[in-house]
């Protein structure tokens, strides 16, 4: 019997599949192999552990072989759960490639399978929190003229929001900073956008507001706290509808 073999990679889109690409590539028996993504890749005494440094051609060579060979909508089911908070989603993924790979587009439709049940599941947790996450996403006027916002998702958002905000606000320079995964999304007028890793920002930078917004940010709570009917507040309505999680970058929830 073989020794089990562990790949071990960065927690991102291309890095997950540069391991595919690695455990594919390797010939080892895809039974004997698995995927872990993270820094917190727990060590194994009965396994081979296998770093894989990410490589963007071999991703995009995987990528390209899932559109065409599988289908659209499987690309879209891997992108969305490489996204997912969960440990277990680059194994998931290297799985459902696996039976992608050997069954076509038809896999997506094999909802009974475990994996395939799984995969829909990471993708449907992200689609679910992009759906309602922009409208508590609250930017910052800095006296420098740039927009400011902190967010602190549960799952892997700041690509989906890049696209979203490049596409409401073309013609603003902007910044979008994932206090989670220490990320910044930057965006420049007339260049797009880009996303910097590994970033901590200056919190004497970021607190420099402009007046207009201090002024803005006053009206917006007192209007905040005048339409609220005191009789009918219900709190865990509340937090159904806005998560307790969001509260600390939102300016009207600060002190509740």
């Amino acid at each position: 019997m073989k020794t089990p073999r562990i790949y071990m990679c960065e927690d991102s889109l291309e890095g997950i599949l540069s391991a595919v690409h690695a455990a594919y590539m390797s010939r080892y028996g895809h039974e004997y192999q698995s995927i872990e993504a993270g820094d917190y890749v727990e060590p194994s005494l009965f396994a081979e552990m296998i770093p894989v440094e990410t490589d963007v051609d071999k991703a995009m060579r995987v990528a390209d072989a899932v559109i065409h060979k599988i289908s659209g909508y499987a690309w879209h089911l891997v992108k969305y759960a490489a996204m997912s908070c969960y440990m277990d989603k680059a194994d998931i993924i290297y799985r459902f490639l696996v039976l992608g790979f050997r069954v076509g587009r038809k896999v997506t439709e094999q909802l009974a399978d475990p994996v395939v049940n799984r995969m829909l599941k990471l993708e449907r947790g992200v689609m679910r929190e992009k759906d309602h996450f922009y409208g508590f996403v609250r930017f910052r006027e800095l006296n420098s003229g740039i927009l400011f916002a902190k967010i602190a998702p549960k799952h892997h958002q700041l690509p989906l929001a890049a696209e979203h905000f490049a596409d409401r606000y073309p013609m603003e320079n902007w910044m979008i900073y994932d206090e989670r995964r220490h990320e910044v999304c930057v965006h420049e007028v007339g260049r797009g956008w880009w996303i910097a890793k590994d970033v901590t920002p200056n919190l004497k930078v970021i607190s420099d507001v402009s007046e207009s917004q201090r002024q803005f940010e006053k009206w917006w709570k007192q209007f905040y706290e005048t339409i609220g009917i005191k009789e009918r507040e219900n709190p865990r309505c509340r937090m159904s509808m806005m998560p307790k999680m969001y509260w600390s970058n939102m300016p009207e929830m600060m002190g509740k």
